[in-house]
């Protein structure tokens, strides 16, 4: 009986241990993996806002070079329209036939002009 007895107090005595170790766990302990998988995850987010930050001034960057490149066209553009007329304006004949008069004391005698077919003629 004492044997038996002792068996019964062993039992319990195990229990009370398997007890005591699944109450331990149930406290709530972060173990090392879960540290390591927080960690992990925490550079990762860390690593992608950076990302996502860089991304952004990248595109900041680039749409203000297009719009001052916008305004340099634009400006280059009128610059051009306005030599286009100037252009236009010195080259009208009514013009230079009075500059060749005027200035060079030229003149005109049909009988001796020749036509020659220009880029106007070409191009119809």
């Amino acid at each position: 009986m004492n044997n038996l007895a002792q068996q019964l107090q062993r039992q319990r005595e195990e229990q009370q241990v398997v007890q005591k170790n699944v109450q331990h766990r149930i406290k709530g302990k972060v173990t090392k993996g879960e540290k390591v998988i927080v960690a992990a995850m925490m550079v990762a987010i860390l690593i992608a806002s950076v990302l996502v930050v860089t991304n952004y001034a990248k595109v900041y960057a680039q749409d203000r070079e297009i719009t001052s490149l916008q305004y340099s066209v634009q400006e280059q553009t009128e610059y051009n329209s306005s030599l286009q007329l100037e252009v236009s304006e010195l080259s009208a004949p009514e013009r230079i036939m009075h500059y060749a008069k005027e200035e060079l004391g030229m003149s005109l005698d049909d009988n001796k002009v020749k036509v020659i077919p220009g880029q106007e003629e070409q191009n119809r």
